[in-house]
This record gives structure tokens, C-alpha cells and sequence, in this order.
């Protein structure tokens, strides 16, 4: 597959055309919501072709952090949110139609290669479905145009949604940690994450101990404020957004060498440990 790098312009004039075609009485969600939505798929989001060839469209959370699905099937208008297991729930759709807005979204619009490759693969499945059965749709080419990530649109919200972690630990004494980082499967996403160094101007992309995993991270208290002025505008919907928010306030506290003070430094402690929590989703 040739990649075709765009800037960061993300293009939903199709989208516009179904989703008034076949929602015509709902609102369109906002573009802040559809890069947002672009990432946290490239992130969570599994495209299915089952046996029989049909298709599906599944994201799935802790049923903890149900919230961020249900958020999703209202502002879309279409799909469901049903329990898969006591701490599992999934945002789906299998409908022949909504399945077409969805692609509609995605094609063309994907930042991650190796997404693109599975992308491709539900369109091929999508266009063998849709001339078979009652409901008959048009096929759709597929689009194999890469978009940058940038700080100017919700993407990487989303994808730091699905994958990214705001990490910090405190020791007993004065040491401590204090991260972002975003781990991706597969070498050919490396140069996605090389890009996120240079929007951040600062981190590294390396092997992570898992195989074939890479990991971008920016590290240290005066390298991680460079994330704050993204994430400020740009909002987190899952339960990183309290993360976000904890993890920002022990800045504020090393900054002000709370950490140095015994009392204060087990309050920190503390706080570390519920931002860890709001990372396992």
C-alpha cells in the first residue's frame, strides 16, 4: 500500500451527503466531535466481517466508563451501547446503512497506517454486503489518503482517549516520575508517533517491552507542560479526562515543591494512585 500524507485536513463532505440521505430529521455532530470520534476509533474501534460476510462496528469500554459510549450513539444518532459482561460494554452498529455513515466518516480520514490496512479490508467486506440481501447500497472506493496528527483538531484527544496514559509516581522520599506517553502496535505506526514528538517539541519514540510495540513519551515536569495548551482546548471524554485533571494538579504541586513536605508528599502519593486508576480503562 502507497500512504498519501495529507496535512491535517480531514474531510467530511460525504458524510454530510449520507448522513442527510438517511438522518435527515437529526442535527450533524460537530467536527470537533467527528476528528475526536476518528481518533478514539483508530484507537478502540474494531471493524468485524464475520464468516457469513456480514459486517459490524464495535467499540468497547469498561462498563465503568459507559458514559463515553452512550455519548457516542447520541451525538451519531444510530448504533447501541448493550452489556457484554458484568465490566464490559460495547458501542454497536450492524446496520447496513449506518455502517455506510460510519465508513463514510473514516474513509479517507484515517491517521494510522496500520488502521488504514484493516479500514480497507471492512470496505472490501462492506461493498461484497451491500449487494446482497432487501437493503442494497452503492459501493464505496476506497480512499488511501493519511492525515498528519495535529494540534489544531480533536484527533489526538480521541486517540489519547483510546490509547494515551498521563502516568506519574511519587516516591517515599523526593523522587518521582511524571509522563505522557502513547503505546501503538507495529513498526509502520512509528512515524505517526515521531510526528507526535515533533507537535509536543519534545519526547522520544522507542521499543516498548511488549513486541512489536512502540511507545512515544514525553517525560519531566518542565517537558510535559508543552501538552497542557492542547489538552486545555481539546476535551477528554473518558475517565482520562479526571486523570488529566489529577495529573495536572501534582504538577502544580511539584512545581511548588509540595513533594519535599512529608505530609503533603503522602497526599500526593495518593493522587498518583487515582490517576493510575483512571488510566485502566
Amino acid at each position: 500500500m502507497k500512504f498519501s500524507y495529507l496535512n491535517n485536513n480531514f474531510d467530511f463532505s460525504i458524510f454530510y451527503i449520507k448522513h442527510k440521505a438517511y438522518l435527515p430529521n437529526k442535527s450533524y455532530p460537530s467536527n470537533k466531535f467527528l476528528t475526536w470520534f476518528i481518533g478514539f476509533t483508530e484507537g478502540e474501534g474494531s471493524f468485524i466481517v464475520n464468516n457469513r460476510g456480514d459486517l459490524a462496528f464495535v467499540i468497547t469500554q469498561s462498563t465503568s466508563d459507559i458514559k463515553v459510549l452512550q455519548f457516542i450513539q447520541e451525538t451519531l444518532g444510530f448504533g447501541k451501547v448493550i452489556a457484554q459482561s458484568v465490566n464490559t460494554s460495547r458501542y454497536v452498529t450492524q446496520s447496513k446503512r449506518e455502517i455506510d455513515i460510519l465508513i463514510s466518516i473514516l474513509n479517507g480520514n484515517i491517521v494510522l497506517p496500520s488502521r488504514q490496512e484493516k479500514f480497507n479490508n471492512f470496505i472490501k467486506g462492506f461493498n461484497s454486503w451491500v449487494t446482497k440481501g432487501k437493503i442494497r447500497l452503492d459501493t464505496v472506493v476506497t480512499k488511501n489518503m493519511f492525515i498528519l496528527p495535529s494540534l489544531d483538531n480533536s484527533w489526538l484527544a480521541g486517540f489519547t482517549d483510546g490509547v494515551g496514559c498521563f502516568t506519574c509516581s511519587i516516591g517515599e522520599k523526593k523522587g518521582y516520575s511524571f509522563n505522557f506517553n502513547i503505546a501503538q502496535k507495529g513498526e509502520i505506526n512509528v512515524k505517526i508517533l515521531e510526528h507526535i514528538c515533533l507537535l509536543f517539541k519534545g519526547g522520544i519514540v522507542s521499543k516498548h517491552a511488549v513486541e512489536n510495540v512502540y511507545e512515544y513519551r514525553i517525560g519531566g515536569v518542565k517537558n510535559c507542560q508543552k501538552v497542557f495548551p492542547y489538552f486545555d482546548k481539546f476535551t477528554l471524554y473518558t475517565k482520562k479526562s479526571m486523570s488529566y485533571i489529577l495529573w495536572k494538579q501534582i504538577y502544580n504541586d511539584l512545581g511548588d515543591k509540595c513533594h519535599l513536605d512529608k505530609s503533603k508528599r503522602l497526599e500526593m502519593i495518593e493522587n498518583a494512585r487515582m490517576i493510575n486508576k483512571s488510566n485502566i480503562l
